[in-house]
């Protein structure tokens, strides 16, 4: 075990960035040393924006070389993942890795030998496990409170067209996926369902995946899937054409049902004591339940509380994993698992 902080290097400077980052320039667990991407300006803007006094590369193999970082987060496009997790393995550093870390399963798999040969921790990121309502909604499926679970429904509606994934005048972040924009998304709700399920192979997978807007650079933009395994039947949708912008579960069981949305976070749970003549009662206290968390969603929107908030926690379970020397929150095993998953439900695509 090691009690001096990790060296830490960025490879890119994007978006995403700005969720990891914050916890690299707080946390004891981390000493960031270097950032790296092709645009100085996005460099030089992410290590002001955190006041990291870094060194700056616009060649990943050339930082990796002269700094040996303890740990990397790669956070580039998915099509550069591979290449950078490996050079990042052969400089002996452990890598954290932006979802989906490959475009396939055999990919993934690949990387996962890689790192287990060389004795590095490799994770891919699965912030949304870390929520607030995701950890409140695993407790409670723990506890029981649901019985045994039986359905599991997610639909994440949003207008990702209107933004990088839809301009036809860009190139990346999705565009060397074979699903597309929505394969860019898609493993956030595989794992949700694994873990709200506690399953991992699918017996079967059928549905659409499909572009339904025209738009080339998206490739593919919707998706509607139900998943069957064993006893727990699942149905995953991506939408992009339609509003509210939502990320909502809901979660049935023997006993009970629950609901939240990862957007505007909120508990809904339906069941016992307030069944039959007793259930409007029920739905006078979701009532309230939806005023106070209405009241919190405030509160949160001004703490900028927002749906990334699991992010430092996830981070900080990873590196005291490192410091440790103990198994990380994310297994090999389940990131095999969503990314046989995800394969299945893109392979829906390729059908004729």
């Amino acid at each position: 075990m090691t009690c001096s902080p990790l060296r830490t290097a960025v490879i890119g400077c994007g978006a995403i960035a700005y969720e990891h980052l914050p916890f690299l320039a707080r946390s004891p667990s981390a000493l960031p040393v270097a950032l790296c991407d092709q645009s100085p300006a996005m460099m030089a803007a992410a290590a002001a924006a955190f006041d990291l006094k870094v060194n700056l590369y616009a060649n990943a193999e050339e930082m990796l070389l002269a700094e040996r970082p303890d740990v990397v987060h790669v956070l580039t496009p998915p099509q550069t993942h591979s290449r950078l997790v490996r050079a990042a393995l052969d400089t002996d550093a452990h890598v954290i890795c932006e979802k989906p870390m490959t475009g396939s399963a055999d990919e993934t798999a690949a990387l996962i030998e890689a790192a287990r040969n060389a004795g590095k921790l490799l994770v891919e990121s699965r912030n949304l496990l870390f929520n607030d309502s995701i950890i409140d909604l695993r407790a409670r499926i723990q506890a029981g409170a649901l019985g045994d679970v039986r359905e599991c429904d997610i639909l994440l509606s949003l207008d990702f067209l209107a933004g990088p994934f839809g301009d036809l005048n860009l190139n990346g972040p999705s565009t060397g996926l074979p699903g597309g924009a929505v394969q860019d998304f898609l493993p956030h709700l595989v794992y949700l369902f694994q873990a709200l399920t506690g399953s991992e192979a699918a017996d079967s997978v059928m549905g659409e995946y499909i572009n339904r807007s025209g738009n080339r650079r998206a490739g593919f933009d919707f998706c509607d899937v139900l998943v069957r395994s064993g006893p727990t039947r699942g149905r995953l949708r991506v939408a992009a054409d339609v509003e509210p912008s939502a990320f909502r579960i809901a979660v049935r069981g023997t006993l009970a049902s629950i609901e939240t949305d990862l957007y505007n976070p909120y508990i809904r749970l339906e069941g016992p004591p307030y069944v039959g003549k007793t259930y409007a009662l029920g739905q006078i206290r979701g009532g309230f339940g939806l005023v106070k968390s209405g009241a919190d969603n405030l509160r949160n929107k001004v703490r900028q509380h927002g749906t990334m908030h699991g992010m430092p926690r996830m981070l900080e379970a990873i590196y005291t994993a490192i410091r440790e020397g103990n198994e990380p929150p994310i297994t090999a095993r389940e990131m095999m698992a969503t990314a046989e998953l995800t394969d299945q439900i893109v392979a829906l695509g390729q059908r004729p």
